[in-house]
């Protein structure tokens, strides 16, 4: 593993009106390796209206359904995971995250 991200996850109460709003959010430090998108994988998420940037590879015990990443200074969300067979791996494979820049709203 040769970079760091922050797994990004929020926890949420309910207002007054019964909706869920984000109260707060905490940052897992882990350790990844940075790959690049397949033309396969840029083709199949943009049928889907993805826009593929970057894949890391971590260890599987690092995520637990976490939806976003922050990765050398932005905000990404987790499209799509794969857990590796045979090995201790999952892929997260991320695009960037919509109206937010370096990582801040």
């Amino acid at each position: 593993m040769d970079g760091v991200a922050f797994l990004v996850r929020q926890t949420y109460k309910q207002d007054n009106l019964g909706q869920h709003v984000p109260e707060a959010e905490t940052k897992d430090e882990i350790f990844v390796s940075e790959e690049s998108i397949t033309r396969a994988e840029f083709f199949s998420a943009g049928k889907n209206g993805m826009k593929p940037e970057i894949m890391l590879k971590t260890a599987t015990v690092n995520y637990s359904g976490q939806s976003e990443v922050e990765y050398e200074g932005a905000r990404y969300s987790i499209y799509r995971t794969h857990k590796l067979p045979e090995t201790d791996e999952i892929e997260l494979y991320l695009q960037k995250k919509a109206g937010v820049q370096n990582g801040k709203d």
